[in-house]
């Protein structure tokens, strides 16, 4: 999971110029693209939501983050974890 933090947080903090207005329907259409649930992709305001299943494949999530990173403004984006806390010390 530390892996997929350091590319989610990779892929957002890259520029892009094609950031603009968001807004569910193109959340919709990212994620479509990435043949990726609606679900994981969800507007809140101003702030745009990623939250991947815990069992999701990896090449959708990259594709997504990577969707993401041409769109979303990274001060407006939150990333939920989902790896299981490991019970061994």
């Amino acid at each position: 999971m530390s892996g997929l933090l350091a590319l989610a947080i990779q892929v957002a903090a890259q520029p892009s110029l094609q950031r603009g207005k968001m807004s569910q329907a193109r959340l919709d259409l990212m994620a479509d693209a990435c043949r990726a649930p609606r679900k994981w992709l969800e507007l809140r305001g101003r702030e745009t939501v990623f939250r991947a299943d815990p069992d999701a494949d990896y090449a959708k999530i990259e594709c997504v983050l990577k969707k993401m990173s041409g769109a979303v403004d990274a001060s407006n984006l939150a990333i939920v974890g989902n790896a299981e806390v490991s019970e061994e010390k």
